[in-house]
Protein backbone atom coordinates (compact mmCIF):
# COMPACT_ATOMS: atom_id res chain seq x y z
CA UNK A 1 0.00 0.00 0.00
CA UNK A 2 1.57 3.31 -1.24
CA UNK A 3 1.62 6.67 1.30
CA UNK A 4 -2.09 8.97 1.04
CA UNK A 5 -0.33 11.61 2.04
CA UNK A 6 3.04 13.34 0.87
CA UNK A 7 5.62 16.64 1.91
CA UNK A 8 6.69 18.55 -0.33
CA UNK A 9 10.59 20.25 0.21
CA UNK A 10 9.38 23.35 1.57
CA UNK A 11 7.77 21.72 4.20
CA UNK A 12 3.96 21.75 2.98
CA UNK A 13 2.10 18.60 2.77
CA UNK A 14 -1.10 17.07 1.58
CA UNK A 15 -3.50 14.37 0.99
CA UNK A 16 -3.68 12.96 -2.58
CA UNK A 17 -6.92 14.12 -4.12
CA UNK A 18 -7.80 16.40 -1.36
CA UNK A 19 -7.92 20.62 -2.14
CA UNK A 20 -7.57 21.93 1.37
CA UNK A 21 -10.20 24.72 0.01
CA UNK A 22 -12.65 21.93 -0.50
CA UNK A 23 -12.63 20.53 3.02
CA UNK A 24 -14.23 21.18 6.47
CA UNK A 25 -11.82 22.15 9.01
CA UNK A 26 -12.32 19.63 11.35
CA UNK A 27 -11.33 17.30 8.53
CA UNK A 28 -7.72 19.02 9.05
CA UNK A 29 -7.17 16.77 12.54
CA UNK A 30 -8.09 13.41 11.15
CA UNK A 31 -5.74 14.11 7.76
CA UNK A 32 -2.98 15.39 9.74
CA UNK A 33 -3.21 11.98 11.95
CA UNK A 34 -3.21 9.97 9.15
CA UNK A 35 0.50 11.73 8.24
CA UNK A 36 1.84 11.45 11.07
CA UNK A 37 1.15 7.73 11.29
CA UNK A 38 2.33 6.95 7.66
CA UNK A 39 5.76 8.72 8.95
CA UNK A 40 5.85 6.43 12.04
CA UNK A 41 5.35 3.75 9.37
CA UNK A 42 8.16 4.48 7.32
CA UNK A 43 10.57 4.35 10.60
CA UNK A 44 11.90 0.72 10.25
CA UNK A 45 12.74 0.42 13.66
CA UNK A 46 9.26 1.10 15.06
CA UNK A 47 7.81 -1.20 12.25
CA UNK A 48 10.01 -4.05 13.27
CA UNK A 49 9.08 -3.26 16.74
CA UNK A 50 5.42 -3.16 16.54
CA UNK A 51 5.11 -6.40 14.40
CA UNK A 52 7.85 -8.60 16.64
CA UNK A 53 5.68 -7.42 19.77
CA UNK A 54 8.04 -9.16 21.88
CA UNK A 55 9.83 -6.33 23.40
CA UNK A 56 7.64 -4.82 26.51
CA UNK A 57 8.11 -1.57 28.77
CA UNK A 58 6.85 -0.69 31.68
CA UNK A 59 4.85 2.95 32.08
CA UNK A 60 5.24 4.82 35.18
CA UNK A 61 3.39 7.14 37.13
CA UNK A 62 5.85 10.45 37.31
CA UNK A 63 2.96 13.23 38.73
CA UNK A 64 -0.70 12.09 39.93
CA UNK A 65 -2.18 15.10 40.31
CA UNK A 66 -1.65 16.21 36.27
CA UNK A 67 -1.65 12.34 35.23
CA UNK A 68 1.67 12.44 33.47
CA UNK A 69 3.11 8.81 33.01
CA UNK A 70 6.52 7.71 31.79
CA UNK A 71 8.17 5.06 29.57
CA UNK A 72 10.96 3.13 31.51
CA UNK A 73 12.31 1.95 27.93
CA UNK A 74 12.54 5.14 26.20
CA UNK A 75 12.28 7.84 29.32
CA UNK A 76 9.41 9.62 26.93
CA UNK A 77 6.68 11.39 29.01
CA UNK A 78 3.29 11.47 28.18
CA UNK A 79 0.07 13.42 30.06
CA UNK A 80 -3.46 11.90 30.12
CA UNK A 81 -6.54 14.00 30.24
CA UNK A 82 -7.38 11.49 33.18
CA UNK A 83 -6.45 7.55 34.14
CA UNK A 84 -3.27 5.89 32.62
CA UNK A 85 -2.11 4.32 29.70
CA UNK A 86 -3.69 1.08 29.66
CA UNK A 87 -7.30 3.18 30.58
CA UNK A 88 -6.54 5.28 27.24
CA UNK A 89 -6.19 2.49 25.09
CA UNK A 90 -2.38 2.53 25.07
CA UNK A 91 -1.52 -1.23 24.08
CA UNK A 92 2.08 0.29 23.20
CA UNK A 93 4.48 3.27 23.74
CA UNK A 94 3.98 5.49 21.19
CA UNK A 95 7.37 6.65 21.13
CA UNK A 96 9.82 3.89 20.96
CA UNK A 97 6.79 1.05 20.28
CA UNK A 98 7.50 -1.18 22.58
CA UNK A 99 4.46 -3.30 24.23
CA UNK A 100 3.11 -1.99 27.25
CA UNK A 101 2.43 -4.84 29.84
CA UNK A 102 2.83 -3.01 33.38
CA UNK A 103 1.96 0.31 34.82
CA UNK A 104 3.27 1.40 38.10
CA UNK A 105 1.74 3.69 39.93
CA UNK A 106 -1.99 3.08 40.46
CA UNK A 107 -1.20 1.27 43.93
CA UNK A 108 -1.95 4.68 46.06
CA UNK A 109 -5.32 5.45 44.17
CA UNK A 110 -7.92 4.64 45.63
CA UNK A 111 -10.40 2.04 44.52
Amino acid sequence: MSRQTYREPNGRWGVKGVNWAEIPDRLYGALYKLRRYEDLCEEPIVVERAIAATDETTWVRVDSEHHVWGCKNCGKLHKFETDGPIENGFACCPYCGFKITHTEGDEDEPA
